[in-house]
């Protein structure tokens, strides 16, 4: 399996994993062969990469920590949520609650579980995934901090909508990177608009986290700049999270980083503005080098990570797919670099 761009991908390779719809509904299985037909469709959606098989054999798993079954349904209650948000409708409190017990179940199922994938995005599927990704690695995170049950579903709901304020920014729903100067003055406000809808559906934790994600540990953040001893753990958690995902996958925000470039962005921005306990607990809940990632040995072999979790890395033979290592967590060093 690998991570390639579209230009680099044959007729000869198979997609290793769903590509969804803005709506949630799968438009192209895994295990589809990549006619060029299917690849000029996916490059007018602004696709760029994605991971694929050179042989139907393989079997390795680039899902991430949520399956595709409860993708679909989050990526269609979020849309329906920000739809209702426009309409002034209030959100469906109950559905919402579901699909996030299903998102907690899926996560939570395998102790040693981290966020191991290159999410795949395009600028119209950017807030419904990026939306997915900070629920997902805030629950991790709130594992790794052993939060309880309850506090990890209100971290997970608060996580999920931490954005829904951004319902009244047309651009931002359809393409982030496309705002203009006065979008982005504007954008500031979608803290205070996810408050103001959340509390009238949810605890008022759970709407202090879309209120206060963006507040700073020396008091640079907004929309109030409080400082660190003032913002509760769980805005602190997705705020850490929503930024790594925004410097892995996001190009309006600059050159998009690796997981381990961001994770050292994050750490050379502590205590000052993340919370050093907390980004610890981020590098515990996501991949250092996650699948598809290429890697160099310290005796100069090229890997493919096709694997990876708290405890073990499963690196392939990129010329002989039965070829594989699988090393401890301890033994990391012995990767040298990740190879561009």
């Amino acid at each position: 399996m690998k991570y390639l761009p579209l230009n680099e991908i044959s007729e000869e390779m198979f997609l290793a994993h769903a590509i969804f719809g803005n709506d949630g509904r799968i438009l192209l299985t895994k295990g589809t062969r990549m006619t060029p037909s299917y690849l000029q469709r996916l490059e007018r959606m602004e696709y760029t990469h994605l991971y694929v098989y050179e042989s139907p054999d393989e079997e390795w798993d680039c899902t991430g920590p949520l399956g595709d079954k409860i993708r679909v349904e989050a990526i269609r209650i979020l849309r329906e949520s920000l739809i209702r948000v426009v309409e002034r409708k209030p959100l469906n409190e109950l559905l919402i609650s579901f699909i996030v017990e299903g998102l907690l179940k899926d996560v939570l199922q395998q102790e040693d579980r981290v966020f191991d994938i290159i999410d795949i995005k395009t600028p119209d599927n950017y807030l419904y995934n990026h939306s997915l990704n900070v629920a997902v690695i805030s629950v991790l995170m709130g594992r790794q901090l052993k939060l309880e049950q309850e506090e990890l579903k209100e971290l997970a709901i608060g996580a999920f909508l931490h954005d829904l304020g951004k319902a009244y920014i047309k651009a931002a729903i359809k393409k982030l990177q496309a705002l203009s100067a006065m979008d982005s003055a504007q954008i500031k406000q979608h803290t205070k608009r996810g408050l103001d809808i959340l509390r009238t559906s949810f605890s008022l934790k759970v709407a202090n986290i879309a209120y206060q994600h963006h507040e700073r540990e020396d008091g640079s953040g907004y929309p109030l700049g409080l400082i660190g001893v003032d913002i509760p753990l769980a805005a602190k958690i997705v705020g850490i999270a929503d930024s790594f995902d925004a410097m892995v996958s996001n190009p309006a925000y600059g050159e998009l980083l690796w997981n381990d470039q961001a994770l050292e962005k994050l750490a050379a921005e502590s205590p000052a503005k993340y919370n050093r306990t907390v980004v610890q607990a981020l590098r515990q809940s996501v991949a250092l080098y996650p699948v598809g990632s290429m890697v160099e040995l310290t005796g100069g072999e090229q890997r493919v990570v096709v694997a990876v979790s708290a405890t073990k890395i499963v690196l392939q033979n990129p010329e002989k797919i039965s070829d594989l290592l699988e090393l401890p967590v301890t033994e990391f060093s012995r990767i040298e670099k990740r190879v561009l």
